[in-house]
C-alpha cells in the first residue's frame, strides 16, 4: 500500500512549519483561520488514505492519526 492522500484537521500552523497560503502571511494571528473548512478527523488529527499500486482494483486502506 503507498499513500495516496492525507487530510488534516488544521490547513495550517506557523508554530510546526507546516504551509501557509502567502496572501495570509501578513494577516495578523487572531484573524487567521487555521481550519476554513470546519474539517475534524479524530481528535484534531490526520486521514491518510492508501491505494493499493499494483491494482487499483484492490480496496483502498485508510488510518486516522
Amino acid at each position: 500500500m503507498t499513500l495516496l492522500l492525507t487530510v488534516d484537521s488544521r490547513e495550517w500552523d506557523r508554530a510546526y512549519g507546516s504551509w501557509m497560503p502567502v496572501d495570509e502571511r501578513d494577516v495578523p494571528g487572531h484573524l487567521r483561520d487555521r481550519s476554513p473548512t470546519k474539517l475534524t478527523l479524530g481528535r484534531d488529527g490526520l486521514l491518510n488514505i492508501f491505494a493499493c499500486p499494483d491494482d487499483p482494483r484492490h480496496p483502498h486502506r485508510w488510518n486516522v492519526q
